[in-house]
């Protein structure tokens, strides 16, 4: 081999070993999060989230809709995604290994959101205006991804006390086959996760598909104590939806942004300061957006925070005392 063509060789190989190299900092530094079905809050969440980190902590993202929160955990937890967008249930299920959770699954977290809601809504054509009228119906209340779905439709159940044979409970896959059923009329009602004038509630309302259930509040408190610690009672007053004349009592949850230890503090700080920092602009895309700030997410956290969120709390002066001290009892 000629010195020409050794050199050639050499050179061709260095900026191929330059090429991987610049490769692999590339891949560390896109994020991927996990989040509901596409056309739910969540989605839109976690889309405008993504704006949002691109722009400011100069990172690529990409936002897979993985079908659900439970599922975004178990994402998490096979370190297929690097955050999620979760309700709290799913979130303490699978810190604590409960429920659907075969295993503890060490997550973190990084900031509080909006909170979310479970309701049953039922079809106005189906004729159902008391606990009674919901024998023989046929009702969503099934979703693997979102089996507090069900957990609150027992609840509401036993405070009735109607036998869970007495109504036809059958399953869906995303909110989207929910509304698709219940405009079909193929089915009398469902159990549906939202927020406040969702869209996806609002539409058919507004169309005279759905309304809510006629859940008085003495029942709705009784309920609470059938369901998971997770949840809190929660009423919209007349008004907050379209053609809702009165309050409506409801279960509520809060939106976990999650992390897990293996991503980076780096990367956990960059996001946490983007969105935190830029909550206005993130409202643009949903209204919920709003929020998501200091205040809300170190008001009363559940979880541990991930290290790179905590190091941003201290840089901005609000890691208090009582703060670490509850940081130290979540990780034991």
């Amino acid at each position: 081999m000629t010195r020409k063509s050794t050199t050639t060789t050499f050179v061709a190989i260095a900026s191929g070993a330059l090429m991987l190299a610049a490769s692999a900092a590339g891949a560390q530094e896109a994020v991927r999060i996990g989040t509901s079905s596409v056309g739910s809050v969540f989605y839109t969440i976690a889309i405008g989230a993504s704006e949002i980190i691109q722009k400011y902590a100069k990172l690529n993202t990409n936002v897979e809709p993985v079908g659900g929160s439970t599922a975004s955990v178990n994402a998490l937890g096979a370190k297929k995604i690097e955050f999620a967008l979760a309700n709290s249930f799913a979130s303490f299920s699978g810190y604590y290994g409960r429920y659907r959770f075969k295993k503890r699954i060490p997550l973190r977290l990084v900031i509080i959101g909006q909170p979310n809601f479970r309701s049953l809504v039922v079809r106005k054509r189906a004729n159902i205006k008391s606990a009674s009228d919901l024998k023989g119906k046929i009702i969503i209340a099934r979703r693997r991804a979102l089996p507090e779905n069900e957990l609150v439709f027992n609840a509401m159940l036993k405070v009735f006390g109607i036998d869970r044979s007495a109504v036809q409970v059958v399953a869906t896959t995303n909110s989207p086959q929910v509304y698709k059923a219940l405009r079909a009329g193929s089915v009398d009602g469902a159990v549906i996760p939202y927020s406040p004038r969702s869209p996806a509630v609002e539409k058919p309302m507004q169309d005279d598909v759905i309304e809510f259930f006629d859940l008085a509040k003495d029942k709705r408190d009784e309920a609470m104590q059938y369901v998971p610690k997770a949840f809190y009672p929660f009423t919209f007053k007349a008004g907050t939806f379209i053609k809702q004349s009165k309050p409506v009592h409801v279960f509520g949850l809060s939106t976990y942004f999650l992390s897990r230890p293996g991503v980076s503090d780096e990367q956990v700080y960059r996001v946490a300061k983007a969105i935190l920092e830029n909550t206005e602009e993130f409202a643009v895309y949903h209204k919920a957006a709003r929020l998501w700030n200091i205040k809300r997410t170190l008001g009363d956290p559940k979880l541990p925070f991930h290290n790179g969120a905590v190091k941003y709390f201290k840089d901005k002066g609000l890691w208090t005392a009582a703060l670490a001290a509850k940081q130290k009892e979540l990780l034991k």
